[in-house]
């Protein structure tokens, strides 16, 4: 019973944070939520002012933090899959690596992102100097 508690309490921990990152009204940028991808490759190519740039940092910042919020909730299931002690004969991939993929998977991207995020605020501020 108190296994059922600790999984039910961590996946509402991880609601709330998904529900917190996607519905903070006092961070409510001036730039749309999603960009469509040819407009993301088109203000890439022509960006030249800062305020450009700052819109790309922005959008980068934001898919860096739906990414690692994205893996927060996987690495919760990552750790109730593998708590669930199966048995030795399970095929590969076996649920936990799946959920361990998925997880790196979901690091890995929020990492490109916050390296691109950090890559347009030093354009950005070095283009107001």
């Amino acid at each position: 019973m108190s296994r059922r508690l600790l999984t039910a309490s961590a996946l509402l921990a991880a609601a709330v944070l998904l529900f917190r990152a996607t519905h903070s009204p006092a961070q409510e940028p001036a730039t749309p939520t999603r960009i469509a991808k040819s407009d993301l490759k088109a203000l890439v190519a022509n960006a030249h002012s800062s305020d450009q740039y700052r819109q790309l940092a922005t959008y980068f910042h934001r898919q860096e933090q739906e990414y690692r919020t994205k893996a927060a909730a996987e690495k919760v299931e990552r750790d109730r899959r593998a708590a669930v002690n199966a048995g030795l004969s399970q095929k590969y991939p076996r649920p936990v690596d799946s959920a361990e993929y998925l997880y790196e998977s979901y690091v890995s991207s929020a990492d490109r992102a916050a390296a691109q995020a950090q890559h347009y605020d030093r354009l950005a501020s070095n283009s107001t100097m």
